[in-house]
C-alpha cells in the first residue's frame, strides 16, 4: 500500500515540478525575446549633407598643388542639406601626380601607393566682420591614408610625360578619395572646412626632405554641389605663403588662412556624410529565426502546462 502511496505522489510532484519549470521557462523565452528585439541594430541609412564629387570619379579631376602654391590648408565655406547634422565621415578627392620610379628609396616605391598624413578641419563660421571667416575648431582629424602612384607615362600620349586611362585620354594626375572619420560628430547649418597636409617645404610643419607629397594635390570640382549648397560659390578659405596667390595681392594677411575671391567655377571637391536612424528596430536574419523558435516553444510549453491541469482536475 505504501508503494501504491509512494507511486501516487511522485507524479504530483513532478507535475507541479514541471509545471514550475514550465513556467520559469516561459519567462525566460519571452526574456530573451524582448532583449533580442530590445538589442538588434537600428536599421540606418546613409544620408549626404553636401556633395560636390564628380560621379563616377574620373580618371583625374583639376586640382591645387600644395607644393606648388606654398599652401598649408586650402577649403570651402558650405551649406548642409536636410536635418540631421551627426556627422559620419568626410570623403575628399586628391590628385597624385607623383611615379614611383622617381622615388626609387622612398618607403612603398616598390608597391602600389605611398603613406602620407592628411588633416581636416571643421571650424564655425565667424560672421562677426566684414566677411565671413574661420571660427572656433569644432573638430580636427588627422589620419594617415595610403596614397596610390600616378601609372607611368605612356610615349603616345602629347609630350610623353602623361599617362593613358582606359577613357582613351591622358591625364597627369591619378584621382581617388580619401575617408576621414567624424562618427558622432555634430555640426551646424555652415561650417568652413579646410585640408592641411606637409609637403617638403611648405604646410604647417614642413618635411624638410623631397618625396612625393610635393606631387599630392587637393582635387576640385567645377560643378556647383548636388547636394547642399556654396552660399559664397567665388570664394575659398586658403592659407598661402605667397601674397600674390590672393585676390587681394597678400593685403589682408600672408600665411593665414582666411578668405580668397576668384575661384569660379571651383570649389573643394568633398563629400559629408551622416547616419539617419530608423525609427524602427530592425532584427537581423538570426534575431528573426531565434524569435521564431521561442514563440513556438512557448506555444508548446503553454499546451504542455494546460494538458497537466487538465489531467490534474481529471484526476
Amino acid at each position: 500500500m505504501s508503494t501504491g502511496l509512494t507511486r501516487d505522489a511522485q507524479p504530483a510532484g513532478s507535475a507541479r515540478r514541471g509545471a514550475s519549470s514550465n513556467r520559469a521557462t516561459v519567462k525566460h523565452l519571452a526574456l530573451t525575446v524582448l532583449l533580442l528585439i530590445a538589442c538588434s541594430p537600428l536599421a540606418v541609412g546613409a544620408s549626404i549633407l553636401y556633395d560636390t564629387i564628380p560621379g563616377p570619379l574620373p580618371p583625374n579631376v583639376p586640382s591645387l598643388g600644395y607644393q606648388a602654391t606654398q599652401t598649408s590648408e586650402f577649403g570651402d565655406l558650405i551649406q548642409f542639406d536636410g536635418t540631421s547634422r551627426i556627422l559620419n565621415q568626410v570623403t575628399l578627392v586628391m590628385s597624385d601626380w607623383a611615379l614611383a620610379s622617381d622615388y626609387p628609396s622612398f618607403p612603398g616605391s616598390t608597391g602600389p601607393t605611398w603613406n602620407h598624413p592628411l588633416t581636416l578641419n571643421l571650424y564655425n563660421v565667424d560672421n562677426s566682420g566684414a566677411n565671413p571667416a574661420p571660427g572656433t575648431l569644432i573638430a580636427t582629424r588627422t589620419q594617415t591614408f595610403a596614397i596610390p602612384w600616378r601609372p607611368p607615362a605612356d610615349p603616345t600620349c602629347p609630350g610623353g610625360t602623361a599617362w593613358r586611362a582606359s577613357d582613351g585620354n591622358c591625364y597627369n594626375g591619378l584621382a581617388f578619395t580619401v575617408a576621414f572619420d567624424f562618427t558622432g560628430i555634430p555640426v551646424p547649418d555652415q561650417i568652413i572646412y579646410g585640408l592641411a597636409y606637409n609637403t617638403q617645404t611648405w604646410g604647417y610643419n614642413p618635411i624638410g626632405t623631397p618625396g612625393p607629397y610635393v606631387s599630392l594635390n587637393f582635387g576640385l570640382s567645377d560643378q556647383p554641389p548636388s547636394v547642399g549648397s556654396n552660399p559664397f560659390p567665388d570664394t575659398a578659405y586658403w592659407n598661402t605663403q605667397t601674397a600674390s596667390n590672393y585676390a587681394d595681392g597678400g593685403a589682408g594677411g600672408v600665411g593665414v588662412f582666411r578668405r580668397d575671391t576668384g575661384w569660379t567655377p571651383f570649389s573643394g571637391a568633398v563629400s559629408f556624410e551622416t547616419q539617419a536612424l530608423a525609427e524602427v528596430p530592425a532584427l537581423s536574419p538570426l534575431a528573426l529565426s531565434l524569435l521564431a523558435v521561442g514563440l513556438a516553444l512557448i506555444a508548446v510549453l503553454r499546451l504542455r502546462s494546460g494538458g497537466h491541469k487538465e489531467r490534474r482536475r481529471r484526476g
